[in-house]
């Protein structure tokens, strides 16, 4: 009898180890592979805000498919992507389409693209470096200038407060941006056609997203308040290049 109770924990023990083994194996699958591109969204907004994730049609899909989400004040979380994916994350104070978003595109080290995007519309500030520099985006709160027409606001938040402003010049690839933009024009994409606000292709793999006024300020994003009800588009360099039209197809 002590016989068959020792080869019965034994035989349990096997099965926990397997067990194990299996877990950790499904686990690694969540997490980043060598050669892929990382991108971390650290929230130093103040709030707790809402991620959404999407992908380009026939392209490869964020290590471990990530779903909607709340990232906690202060928290970061980490997001890995393979050779081959192009898509976008979507953030904040509400989930809905018209949110600022993050969005790239990643064939292999060096070949690499990153940008954050108010084309759909504003809904909190996002930049977004590699290697200790601002790529892309515009820590300007934008939404203390007031959302009017052709802009308008489309959700509103939990403290009944506009959550975001729908951007009215998303249908005009050459802009202007609307006076709500103006500020973040060239640095942030405005418009789909404001291709000052990617830097082309770069050979980073780690990148860094900051939402936040008190993140980095791109060196593109205006210094000062502009106020007038119009505001002519920065002078483009028409360089957009093919990964980053395919984000941009609406």
């Amino acid at each position: 009898m002590f016989h068959m109770r020792s080869y019965s924990a034994t035989f349990l023990l096997a099965l926990l180890l397997i067990a194990v083994s299996g877990f950790a194996h499904a686990t690694s699958e969540l997490h980043e592979r060598d050669g892929d591109m990382t991108i971390d969204v650290t929230n130093h907004y103040g709030v707790p805000l809402q991620l959404s994730f999407g992908v380009n049609a026939g392209f490869p899909n964020f290590r471990g498919d990530p779903q909607p989400t709340t990232l906690d004040t202060d928290a970061t979380n980490t997001y890995a992507v393979p050779s081959g994916w192009a898509g976008r994350i979507n953030v904040g104070k509400v989930d809905h389409p018209d949110n600022s978003k993050i969005e790239g595109s990643f064939h292999r080290a060096g070949n690499g693209d990153i940008d954050v995007s108010y084309v759909d519309g504003y809904s909190v500030p996002i930049t977004c470096s590699a290697g200790g520099k601002v790529l892309s985006g515009c820590n300007i709160e934008l939404m203390d200038r007031g959302c009017n027409a052709p802009d308008r606001v489309s959700a509103w938040g939990p403290d009944g407060k506009p959550a975001l402003c729908a951007n009215g010049m998303r249908g005009s690839d050459w802009g202007p941006p609307s006076s709500f933009f103006a500020p973040c024009a060239g640095a942030a994409y405005t418009f789909p056609k404001d291709d000052m606000a990617n830097v082309g292709m770069i050979s980073e793999t780690q990148i860094s997203c900051c939402i936040g006024t008190s993140c980095d300020p791109s060196p593109r994003q205006h210094k000062r308040d502009l106020s007038s009800t119009t505001a002519k588009a920065p002078s483009l360099v028409p360089r957009q290049h093919k990964l980053h039209r395919k984000i941009h197809a609406h």
